[in-house]
């Protein structure tokens, strides 16, 4: 992410304009413009001017490196945006990032101008923002399912292949040397890679093939070793395959984008957190409506007393897998939530003052008027009884 100039960042360096001073001005009447035209990627030296320097941009996009004198080593990239004032003693350069451009500077005649070498002696080069990884084509993706003592005796092709593994495991050999896929396992071969598959005697295996001719100079890094699905590799597997089975317009171009954000994620596995898969996005789609659906319950029945088991019968859900629901939602366990809600419409009801304070705990179903004022202080830090005051105060 680039910052621009008009960026408040850039303020320690100088001032922003929307247009070059009045050609009457006292400081362009003693000044002189340059029209330069720029196509370098990289730099090897400062320029330095010990008074004001205005530049604009003219065409291209154009990215301007300043230092100050007290701090060369650290040097900070900016887009030019509008007209740029620099203060006196920063030092800058510029780089095209455009394939050209072309900007204004101008100075005062009377300012010193010096050329300064970068402290390390190595130029700044700017890094273009191109793809590494070109795919040209998916050239087939199909899901099987194996039953147990598969074999598949093996090939090699010209082509890449991706084979993905949802459910059960698969033995593959390349080029001599076994792998196991498990389940959310995935593994690449390059073009001329021989491997075979198969399942064991008690094993079945589901899983998907795609293959892809891709530009990619280092296949190696890809190769020769099975990748777990974490939530970014599975999310984007399971964007492929929805994709996939559509026909929507430029539905193509989304499957290789999908695909291309697979090999992305293996390339980057090594240093991103091995986030695990929780569960399908049906699933996570059923959580969600059944923990509304239980909340809305739980709302409807605030005024009575009920229990967690009446709760797992009502929705046919065992206490465990609704402990699980609201810890891994909410946050907190089910008694807890309701405990919390009940004691919220509490103190909501000795707020309106319309119900003493042992009808409240009886309307909201606690065993006694004791216990409600305990749990109360607990979660409030102050009795029912001196809440009641402090309002009436």
């Amino acid at each position: 992410m680039f910052n621009r100039t008009t960026s408040f960042l850039f303020s320690k360096y100088g001032e922003v304009f929307k247009t070059m001073p009045e050609p009457e001005s006292s400081f362009m009447r003693n000044a002189r413009i340059s029209n330069v035209r720029l196509r370098d990627k990289q730099i090897h030296y400062y320029m330095n001017y010990d008074r004001p320097v205005y530049i604009r941009a003219i065409s291209g996009i154009i990215m301007l490196i300043v230092a100050t004198k007290e701090d060369p080593q650290h040097y900070e990239r900016f887009i030019i945006h509008r007209v740029v004032k620099l203060r006196p003693d920063t030092m800058f350069n510029f780089i095209s990032v455009s394939q050209n451009a072309r900007y204004e500077i101008c100075y005062l005649n009377s300012s010193k101008y010096e050329e300064i070498s970068l402290p390390q002696g190595l130029p700044i080069v700017y890094e273009r923002l191109v793809p590494k990884i070109r795919i040209q084509e998916i050239l087939c993706c199909y899901y099987q399912v194996r039953n147990s003592d598969y074999f598949f005796p093996g090939e090699a092709h010209n082509y890449f292949e991706l084979t993905y593994v949802d459910n059960g495991a698969m033995t593959t050999t390349v080029e001599g040397e076994d792998y196991l896929l498990e389940k959310l396992d995935l593994m690449l071969y390059s073009p001329g890679q021989f491997h075979t598959q198969g399942t064991g005697p008690n094993t079945s295996c589901s899983y998907l093939t795609v293959m892809f001719e891709m530009d990619f100079e280092n296949p190696y890094l890809l190769t020769n070793r099975v990748y777990h699905a974490h939530k970014e590799i599975y999310n984007a597997l399971t964007s492929f395959i929805k994709v996939s089975n559509m026909e929507n317009m430029y539905d193509d171009d989304l499957m290789i984008c999908y695909l291309k954000e697979i090999l992305l994620y293996i390339l980057q596995y090594d240093f991103k957190e091995d986030e695990e898969v929780s569960s399908s996005p049906m699933q996570e789609r059923f959580e969600s409506e059944l923990l509304n659906e239980i909340i809305q319950y739980i709302n409807a029945h605030i005024y009575e007393q009920f229990t967690i088991e009446e709760i797992c019968h009502q929705f046919s859900i065992s206490r465990s897998s609704l402990q699980t629901l609201f810890k891994k939602n909410l946050k907190v366990a089910p008694k807890q939530y309701i405990s919390n809600l009940k004691l919220n419409k509490g103190k909501l009801l000795i707020k309106e003052s319309t119900h003493t304070i042992s009808e409240i705990s009886a309307m909201l179903g606690f065993t006694s008027v004791h216990y409600f004022s305990r749990k109360f202080k607990q979660e409030f830090g102050i009795t029912p009884s001196d809440y009641a005051k402090s309002i009436y105060h």
